[in-house]
């Protein structure tokens, strides 16, 4: 079994955020389970970007800011490479959302393509592609 996730998710396990605790048992909940965890090659780069702004803004120091990326590169996510089809597909899940950009789409046609469930921090992205029709989007305040 797979799920995907998010990049405001993983970064929640190094940048204290309201959601950190249910972020860490959830990762560890799947790792004890052999759940696999997936990703476009994208969460990565929004990883990084996230992890500057909380520097920036001073919930990370210089140090702290190296290590937190250490301890999510280490995570076991299986990253997938951009192809034409999930290209294709994300633009469709962007449209369908009502989104100017595709990068919430790139997860959602990770996901789909791998009949996985899909797990993000970010609340209304979670109900828009349920009201989409897209029952296997889980937001990770569910069930508090």
């Amino acid at each position: 079994m797979s799920v995907v996730v998010d990049a405001n998710l993983i970064a929640a396990l190094a940048i204290p955020l309201p959601y950190s605790d249910a972020a860490a048992s959830k990762i560890k909940e799947w790792k004890q389970n052999g759940v696999e965890t997936s990703a476009p090659l994208l969460l990565e780069y929004e990883v990084i970007t996230i992890l500057r702004k909380a520097s920036a803004a001073g919930l990370l120091t210089g140090n702290d800011l190296l290590q937190s990326l250490d301890k999510i590169m280490t995570l076991r996510i299986q990253k997938f490479p951009p192809t034409m089809e999930l290209h294709r597909k994300a633009l469709w899940w962007a449209e369908r959302l009502g989104q100017s950009k595709a990068y919430d789409g790139q997860y959602l046609s990770v996901a789909e393509h791998l009949g996985a469930e899909f797990w993000t921090a970010d609340e209304r992205l979670a109900n828009a592609a349920k009201g989409a029709g897209a029952l296997w989007v889980h937001w990770i305040g569910e069930g508090r």
